[in-house]
């Protein structure tokens, strides 16, 4: 019997898939494509069959297009009982013939899959047509398209094993065979890398990321008619292709701005797109004032503090990176830092002497530069604080009120310059008395920290951010007690005590003011840490004596961090390359939490110390380095 004889046609309902199928793998992969191509242009190859009981037959080659087949009549594309052509085969060649199938069949050349998409559409099929048929995406037609117009010399070289897929993908940004060409000339060979090519290709070209683009936006940019060029490979790899109209709407949006920070009152505003500095620049600029806060502000951002606080603790305890109350958190900092923010303000008339100069960042976003002095303006600006040092008090701290008293018989300016000259002599006489300078100085920062009240006339403040650690609360109660209960009669106690006993309420004073805690992440945080550093340096601290690494802060650490310290411990650097890299292989497998407890493990007893809070080393100084006290041990 020939073969084409064996050929039966069996109803599709009677077949079943058969476990003697060699193919574990991959059973349904595309099945959705082969189901379009079987509707489009019919079951090209039979499938091989061994009979069951009951006229019923199992599938041992061909799984693939069974699957497909009942896809479509699961779409109502074809019937139950739609004829398969099958070949009927003994069972004890069922796996053989599966085997066969399989293993002897060998894959389209991508190549040759690119000239025929190529050829149906020069034949007059749409693209979107041969997408149907073939059950494939629209974009995954436009990729094989875009290939099949590649220069011939391109294509034959892939052919040839020259270049890669993934290259041969890249050469499709340039639709000229002429510069595809050329940049494969330019190329070593084989050529493999696609970034290479894409870099040749688009030299000189601007891509959407970068940062005047990202400022413009891509919409504003099509909108004014500007061409862009995608890769058709690489959703990522967007090119502008009019740079010069990038560059104009960039200045425009710009330039917009300039008024309003005008507006606000500064002598100049200029802008820049290269992130160049104007000429004639001062070194010094202007700085904004930092008023302390209201009493109302005071309370809102202690309420928000203690928030902020209660959500740390909460987060701590859960170790949860996802969980939705890091949202909240931010909010309640950024409330925080509004009210902060809200503070802080310009003098108006120093502003005029001084400008803001807007750019763009890295992120596509407009950033002022604000306080920015040419050196023309220095020497006006300087006279103006120093007039500002020389006032008397700030408006706010002057008792305008006629309560209680009777109207002054004096001129107001003659009032004014009788009051300047005695408070002259009086600086005079305070310069050259430390004792009574001490004594005014723990006066006023006593009636600020202890009493929140600020005595009349004098400008020496502290504000307690931070708020009183567990530990200080005794000391906070000992400075309560010591000072009188009225802020008025603060003044007149401090000038009858010795400089020791000053000397000691100022120091506890002045360290209620520090507050260097920071999270590490901005500019303002960086100058936190260096003013950090430097009082450690002065005061020799040891963090070891006043803080240790436990479970708790391991845990949490990331673990690629964790990974870095475990790497760092001690007892490593005792170990051979080998095994030191056996160790870590094994550690990047473990869970997060066993790590933690390895990490916690080797460092313990060692003194181990954060970047934050180690102590930089004084001019001069020395240290022994871990390796040798590792020897040491």
């Amino acid at each position: 019997m020939s073969e084409s004889s064996s050929i039966q046609q069996i109803p599709l309902n009677r077949l079943s898939p058969s476990s003697l199928n060699v193919r574990k793998k991959d059973r349904k992969a595309d099945i959705d494509a082969l189901a379009a191509s079987i509707l489009a242009h019919g079951l090209l190859q039979n499938l091989n069959v061994v009979a069951k009981d009951e006229d019923k037959f199992e599938v041992v080659a061909g799984g693939r297009r069974l699957a497909a087949l009942k896809a479509l009549v699961k779409a109502g594309a074809i019937a139950r009982d739609y004829a398969v052509p099958c070949k009927v085969l003994p069972n004890e060649q069922a796996r053989e013939a599966s085997l066969a199938e399989n293993v002897q069949r060998v894959d389209m050349d991508a190549m040759d899959e690119v000239d025929a998409y190529g050829q149906l559409v020069e034949e007059g099929a749409s693209p979107e047509d041969v997408a149907r048929r073939f059950g494939v995406t629209l974009r995954h037609v436009q990729q094989r398209l875009a290939l099949a117009n590649l220069s011939p010399k391109i294509k034959a070289a892939w052919k040839r094993g020259d270049i890669t897929l993934d290259a041969a993908r890249a050469f499709c940004l340039a639709q000229n065979h002429a510069q595809q060409d050329a940049v494969f000339r330019t190329l070593g060979k084989p050529v493999t890398h696609a970034g290479s090519v894409r870099a040749r290709l688009m030299e000189g070209q601007m891509r959407a990321s970068d940062r005047l683009v990202r400022f413009v936006g891509l919409e504003a940019y099509e909108a004014a008619g500007g061409a862009i060029r995608r890769d058709l490979f690489d959703a990522e790899c967007v090119f502008i292709e009019n740079p010069t109209l990038i560059a104009e709407l960039a200045s425009a949006k710009i330039g917009a701005a300039v008024s309003d920070w005008a507006a606000k009152g500064w002598g100049w505003v200029e802008t820049t797109l290269d992130g160049s500095r104007p000429e004639g620049l001062a070194p010094s600029r202007l700085q904004p004032e930092w008023p302390d806060p209201t009493p109302e502000e005071t309370v809102m951002m202690q309420q928000l503090q203690e928030q902020i606080d209660t959500l740390d603790t909460a987060l701590e305890e859960s170790s949860i990176d996802d969980d939705p109350r890091w949202s909240d958190r931010d909010d309640l900092e950024g409330a925080y830092e509004t009210i902060r923010q809200n503070a802080r303000g310009w003098n108006a008339e120093m502003m005029k002497h001084a400008g803001v100069l807007l750019g763009v960042d890295h992120a596509g976003s407009m950033i002022a530069t604000e306080g920015l002095v040419r050196k023309a303006d220095q020497k006006a600006l300087d006279a103006m604080r120093r007039q500002a040092t020389e006032t008397i008090a700030p408006a706010h701290d002057i008792d305008t009120s006629l309560e209680g008293r009777s109207a002054s018989v004096f001129p107001k300016a003659l009032a004014r310059q009788l009051t300047s000259n005695r408070t002259e002599a009086i600086r005079s006489i305070v310069s050259g008395d430390p004792r009574i300078a001490l004594a005014i100085c723990v006066a006023a920062l006593g009636s600020r920290v202890v009493r929140h009240a600020t005595p009349a006339g004098i400008g020496i403040s502290v504000s307690d951010t931070f708020g009183p650690s567990d530990g200080e609360t005794s000391s906070t109660a000992q400075l309560e007690s010591v000072l009188p209960d009225e802020p008025a009669d603060i003044l007149a106690w401090c000038l009858t005590q010795d400089c020791e006993t000053l000397l000691a309420l100022m120091a506890g004073f002045v360290a209620r003011g520090v507050n260097l805690a920071h999270e590490d992440t901005s500019s303002a945080d960086k100058e936190r840490q260096t003013t950090a550093d430097l009082l450690a340096t002065a005061l020799g601290l040891d963090m070891t004596a006043h803080w240790s690494a436990d479970i708790e802060y391991w845990l949490r650490l990331p673990k690629a961090r964790l990974l870095e310290e475990y790497e760092q411990a001690p007892g490593m650097q005792l170990l051979s390359d080998r095994v030191r890299l056996e160790k870590l292989t094994a550690a990047a497998k473990m869970k997060k939490d066993a790590l933690a407890l390895r990490v916690d493990d080797a460092w313990r007893g060692h003194g181990y110390l954060p970047e934050l809070l180690i102590t930089p080393l004084a001019a001069g100084s020395l240290a022994v380095c871990s390796p040798a006290l590792v020897a040491a041990e």
